[in-house]
């Protein structure tokens, strides 16, 4: 017999809770958690796919990984990001970082190692704060983070580093809202509003000026896209979305990791439309490996949950 929806909502959440507990101060790039540990017995073993689809667990062969994402969704949750504790660690985080940036006229790069040293902090906690931009999603300000391809070793700080964040597309943003408005007027399972393979909720429409006029570009929230800049992007779940065989990978060693980069392996593929990041390993196969499952991440079907 299936469980309801219901059910497995409340089974993920008390398996997100029971992980973040079990995590402390631990730092989540390398603290593994295992479905079979007598600690889960009594969660379901779907609960940790529904955490992974969700982008708050990853998956390293057979053991669970808590994303950036994951680990400041579980705090905010069931950590108290207002209660004096965190704010008190904020604090010595933010404090520690200003000063290295005090009286600077450009970014500063420091030791991730020096941080810890400086403020005072747990490492874990330390690293899983600058990983998830935690002063940013609590305070609203410009935020450190690490040096492209130095997580955990090198901190880059912003020379506006503590500075209220400014959001430069607010009218856009307002007329997002006004959509949003109207959308929840309209019918729920109305074609206008809703891809029409997978159902998927429409999430942004706009028009935009390019140098030959105005177009509108319309987004999904399983990613397809009409009228976007580089060309329409289909549904994950449509026979044209590309396969990774369609991408090219070129590799590049640089310092003491490698990086992937993926191409349209042809011009008229869809793959030219569905734009992957490039990504780092320790090793070449690492970095490629990293490529292939931003890519599945990236081509997994829509769903409600």
């Amino acid at each position: 017999m299936s469980l309801s929806t219901e059910t497995r909502r409340k089974d993920a959440l008390a398996l997100l809770n029971s992980l973040y507990v079990k995590l402390g101060d631990l730092p989540i790039d390398c603290t593994a958690f295992d479905c079979a540990d007598a600690a889960f017995a009594t969660i379901q073993n779907t609960s940790w796919d529904e955490l992974v689809s969700e982008g708050l667990l990853t998956k390293r062969g057979k053991s669970f990984y808590f994303t950036a994402k994951g680990w400041s969704e579980a705090l905010f949750l069931y950590g108290n990001p207002n209660g004096p504790d965190v704010q008190q660690r904020i604090g010595e985080l933010s404090k520690a970082l200003k000063d290295r940036i005090k009286g600077r006229g450009d970014s500063v790069l420091i030791q991730f190692d020096e941080v810890t040293t400086d403020s005072g902090l747990p490492p874990g906690w330390a690293f899983n704060a600058i990983d998830s931009h935690l002063i940013w999603r609590i305070c609203g300000k410009k935020d450190a983070g690490w040096l492209e391809g130095a997580r955990g070793r090198l901190v880059e700080i912003p020379r506006d580093f503590g500075l209220d964040e400014i959001d430069l597309f607010a009218d856009l943003r307002a007329e997002n809202v006004k959509l949003a408005k109207t959308v929840e007027r309209m019918e729920e399972e109305s074609a206008e509003y809703r891809c029409p393979l997978c159902s998927a909720p429409l999430t942004f429409r706009a028009p935009y000026d390019h140098e030959y006029g105005t177009d509108e570009i319309t987004e999904f929230a399983c990613g397809m896209t009409v009228g976007g800049m580089y060309g329409d992007v289909p549904c994950t779940r449509d026979p044209k979305f590309p396969k990774f065989e369609d991408y090219v990978l070129t590799t590049k060693s640089e310092g003491n990791g490698w990086f992937c980069f993926a191409n349209a392996a042809n011009g008229r593929s869809t793959a030219s439309a569905v734009h992957l990041h490039q990504t780092h390993g320790r090793t070449e196969d690492e970095a490629k490996e990293a490529m292939r499952k931003q890519f599945a991440d990236r081509a997994k079907p829509w769903s409600r949950l």
